[in-house]
């Protein structure tokens, strides 16, 4: 994805990304998402989203399913960190089911198991990259690997509220 800088940049960016969006349906965005082995209520109220739209000078904006696209291609440019983050999500969910202890096991669960899976995720993805990983287990290791998590995740979220804010939406273009 490039960051967009200026105005006219913006709005031939946001075109390709509603272009896009407008010859992708629903029901391939769906079907997606349920393969990925999202339950189907996580889907359902994904799609959700997809319906919103906006309309700006007699254009139909499909904010909805541009912001689900872009996801989408996070997930597919970093497979084995969604399954880790999705692993550590069940995790926390098992956990909340123990009687008694569960309300209080469910967050610590939650937070070592989508951390844990979010890292070991991380290094599988550079390693069929061919990049190096640092496969030691020290705090500083992991805090670095967190932090470029951090950075491809923001970076999405930039590029997207970047795209919006200085594209066709709110521009009234």
């Amino acid at each position: 994805m490039i960051a967009a800088t200026s105005q006219a940049k913006a709005n031939f960016e946001f075109t390709l990304w509603n272009a896009e969006a407008e010859a992708t349906t629903s029901s391939d965005l769906y079907l997606w998402l349920r393969e990925s082995g999202l339950p189907a209520e996580v889907a359902i109220r994904l799609m959700n989203m997809v319906d919103h739209t906006e309309e700006v000078a007699d254009r139909i904006i499909h904010i909805g399913k541009i912001i689900l696209i872009k996801i989408i291609e996070f997930v597919k440019a970093h497979p084995h960190l969604s399954i880790g983050v999705a692993v550590g999500a069940a995790l926390s969910l098992l956990a909340s089911m123990i009687p008694f202890l569960g309300a209080f096991l469910a967050p610590i669960v939650g937070l070592l198991g989508v951390a844990v899976g979010a890292v070991a995720g991380h290094r599988l993805d550079k390693l069929e990259k061919g990049q190096t990983v640092n496969m030691r287990v020290e705090l500083i290791e992991i805090g670095q690997d967190i932090i470029e998590i951090a950075k491809e995740f923001f970076k999405l979220l930039i590029d997207i509220f970047n795209i919006l804010f200085k594209g066709p939406v709110l521009q009234g273009v």
